[in-house]
């Protein structure tokens, strides 16, 4: 391989039209060869043909290329024996591919401006590198770490499930639609099993090496390059204590990533993209310009392209980062090994906004620019004609799917996106990916609606809440932690420590209060509240405070104000008669942690004079097996 690239390499010594004319020219012997190997004329070629007079012997380097892939000269012709390897003559093909393909880059970038050939050479770099992910060894090694038969039981669990929930009218009838419909699900199930277990199980998020002595968490110091073409860079990471350099080795490589099994976005995207590649599925890699990357899945079921990003588990919530994350988007960019796509619009429902900021190039040099490397990768050799014809096919339904439509731009309104979870909360911060905002949800709690007694339960593990009757029948469910709430500030957020095997809601470490507000209301006349207890918990760090209090409002206006001095087990009748109620839990001071467990107040109609007792849900924030206990 060596001293093919060598052959390759010398061509450049050629004046330019020598050398795009040979290029071309072994191109040519390449493809026709690789198309029809069986076909002996294919394999020769005569000396005196023009071909090898006006464009191969005046290239230095041309003829080296096809003696070193196997060629042979027999008097007036040289030919490819049949027991020669084609492998050598593919990697030529690909090697001039590549080479032509950077040749095209360099068109547009040669009289353009300093930003926009910066960000040329980086989409062809991108480009280039996906196409790791079609090396078969590579995907072999990729599929021996995945535990391939425990994802699949999962996902046929979940299969049964949803054919036991869902009722066809003609169940009884099998038919081979149902079937293919099936097994098309049963692949997206997969895939939600397969991003479960990287994000838990596989790989690690690193915010800052160990240190090799103490153990203690390092800090970043500076970057040099790397010498090892699989490596981009290499961090270098300072131990405060001992004043020992680590090295965080940046892989833009995926194969020495399967090992290692860490890294930050980058490595995420890179090795999950790998990893789906290598189970079948048409996956590409996602690179936001705004410095994050992820992965789109080609679902044959909904036919069309799905947001998958490993680093936070979540599928299909492409508008995450514009409103979850607050990014201002400019160019996210697609890479497969079929082609290179400008996907920004199925990320944005802020156009206007995003071309205002897209100032980097013209957008008629963008499209051209991808045009010429999807024209270079497609008319390759080894691309065959059916690939062409299904990649157009798909393109017009992604198109479809990307339309601008006005009408439509406030769809998933009323969706949740909340800010960045993986990384730590400052690396967060810093970047301005976690909404350190007031929530004004507004959400109020009807509890007249819920009988004599009920709790209301917030399982700080599952993130949801449940008002359960005191038979223990649940009366309703309402997922994430915000959709429950009155007001917050500060920055409140709800963080997933999995080493620690931790859950905790907390404020932001820049704020200097936090506050959380839930509210109960009574709207039916006849009834009033009759007691309230609280059994929550909380944590505090250098010096913090974590104080509790309830607002209770009475039909005459009148309001009283009750601090909670026991979060742990709290009871008071002091509310009797009152019409709403507000518990307000603020944080302020050193590091301040609340761990809010759960929050059971209890409701009374006024005709009953019989107290009930009730039985408390406890969850504990240490949880070896992340699993609830009752008390």
């Amino acid at each position: 391989m060596e001293s093919l690239e060598r052959c390759v390499k010398s061509l450049e010594e050629n004046e330019n039209d020598v050398r795009e004319e040979a290029r071309k020219a072994l191109l040519n012997i390449c493809r026709n060869v690789l198309r029809s190997p069986n076909n002996d004329e294919s394999r020769e070629v005569r000396l005196d043909d023009e071909v090898v007079v006006e464009k191969l012997l005046p290239a230095v380097g041309a003829m080296e290329c096809l003696f070193d892939v196997g060629y042979v000269e027999d008097g007036e012709r040289i030919f490819l024996p049949r027991n020669a390897s084609l492998s050598k003559l593919q990697n030529l093909s690909k090697l001039l591919s590549t080479v032509s393909e950077r040749k095209s880059a360099t068109k547009y970038t040669e009289e353009s401006s300093t930003g926009q050939r910066t960000f040329f050479n980086r989409i062809s770099g991108h480009y280039h590198g996906v196409m790791h992910y079609e090396d078969p060894d590579l995907q072999r090694k990729a599929r021996s770490v995945i535990p391939i038969a425990q994802l699949e039981i999962a996902a046929m669990t979940k299969m049964r499930d949803l054919q036991k929930a869902y009722k066809f009218s003609n169940a009884r009838e099998t038919t081979s639609s149902t079937q293919f419909e099936a097994e098309l699900i049963a692949k997206d199930l997969l895939l939600v099993e397969l991003l479960h277990w990287f994000k838990h199980d596989f790989f690690k998020w690193v915010n800052s090496p160990r240190c090799s002595i103490c153990s203690a968490e390092c800090v970043y110091e500076s970057v040099v390059p790397s010498t090892n073409r699989r490596c981009s860079r290499i961090e270098l990471h300072k131990c405060e204590k001992c004043n020992v350099v680590v090295e965080f080795p940046r892989y833009s490589h995926p194969e020495p990533l399967l090992t290692l099994r860490r890294g930050r976005c980058g490595e995420w995207a890179n090795v999950f993209t790998l990893l789906c590649r290598s189970l079948g599925y048409d996956a590409r890699f996602i690179c936001d310009e705004t410095d994050h990357v992820w992965t789109e899945i080609w679902s044959a079921s909904s036919k069309g392209w799905t947001h998958v990003d490993p680093c936070e588990n979540v599928i299909d919530k492409p508008l995450m980062y514009e409103k979850g994350w607050k990014k201002k988007l400019t160019y996210i960019i697609a890479y497969s090994k079929d082609e290179v796509q400008d996907v920004t619009w199925r990320y944005t429902r802020d156009l206007e906004a995003v071309m205002k900021r897209r100032k980097t190039c013209t957008e008629q040099s963008l499209r051209q620019f991808l045009r010429s490397l999807n024209d270079q990768r497609q008319n390759s050799p080894n691309y065959s004609h059916t690939r062409r014809e299904y990649v157009i096919k798909r393109n017009l339904l992604e198109l479809a799917d990307m339309l601008y439509i006005p009408s439509l731009q406030n769809e998933n309104f009323d969706e949740t996106y909340e800010g960045r979870t993986s990384g730590s909360l400052a690396w967060r911060l810093a970047r301005g990916e976690i909404a350190q905002a007031n929530v004004e949800k507004g959400y109020i709690w009807d509890v007249s609606k819920y009988g004599q007694s009920f709790e209301l339960q917030y399982n700080i593990v599952k993130d949801i809440y449940h008002v359960v009757h005191n038979d223990g029948t649940i009366l309703e469910q309402k997922s994430g932690w915000q959709e429950g709430i009155s007001t917050t500030d500060g920055g409140i957020f709800r963080k997933v420590e999995s080493d620690w095997k931790m859950v905790y809601l907390a404020r932001s470490p820049q704020a200097q209060r936090g506050c959380i507000k839930w509210t109960f209301e009574i709207t039916n006349p006849e009834l009033y509240l009759e007691m309230f207890s609280l059994k929550t918990r909380s944590e505090v760090f250098h010096e913090a405070s974590v104080s509790w209090k309830i607002e209770a409002i009475f039909s005459d206006d009148k309001v009283i104000v009750i601090p909670i001095s026991n979060c742990n087990s709290f009871y008071t009748e002091e509310v009797r008669k009152a019409v709403r109620l507000d518990m307000i839990v603020t944080l302020s001071g050193g590091q301040a942690f609340p761990i809010a467990q759960y929050i059971p107040p209890e409701f009374k109609d006024k005709r009953s004079n019989i107290m009930k007792s009730t039985k408390y849900l406890k969850y504990f924030n240490v949880l070896a097996d992340n699993e609830c206990y009752m008390s």
